[in-house]
């Protein structure tokens, strides 16, 4: 399946992935607690409310829009029940999920060593 702009779908990923590793390395967390820390989405929920436009899911998970738009439709993220808005749990979640993902390009294997 061809993904936008004829870009095939294992292309994205694979840019995706470069983009979140480069943000990794040059922002931090732009919440008070500490990535991936337990009550992270009452946090956010907290200090944004259940939802917000995409140009603030953006900055708050360190992306552009476009990407925004791509974690929409692809289900990493969720619009909020207005339809327009996006959730903020679900920004959570990602955050949560990416904080679990390639610390510097090498998997953590079960017992927390790298491999």
């Amino acid at each position: 399946m061809e993904a936008a702009h004829g870009m095939s779908a294992e292309r994205m990923a694979d840019l995706e992935r470069r983009v979140l590793a480069l943000e990794a390395r040059t922002r931090g967390p732009i919440w008070g607690g500490a990535q991936g820390s337990p009550g992270q989405d009452e946090d956010l929920v907290h200090r944004y409310g259940e939802s917000v436009d995409k140009t603030t899911a953006a900055r708050i998970l360190g992306v552009t829009r476009v990407t925004v738009y791509a974690m929409l439709a692809d289900g990493r993220i969720a619009l909020a029940q207005d339809g327009r808005r996006v959730d903020v749990r679900s920004i959570a979640a990602c955050l949560i999920r990416r904080s679990g993902r390639i610390t510097r390009g090498r998997k953590k294997s079960n017992g927390g060593e790298l491999q």
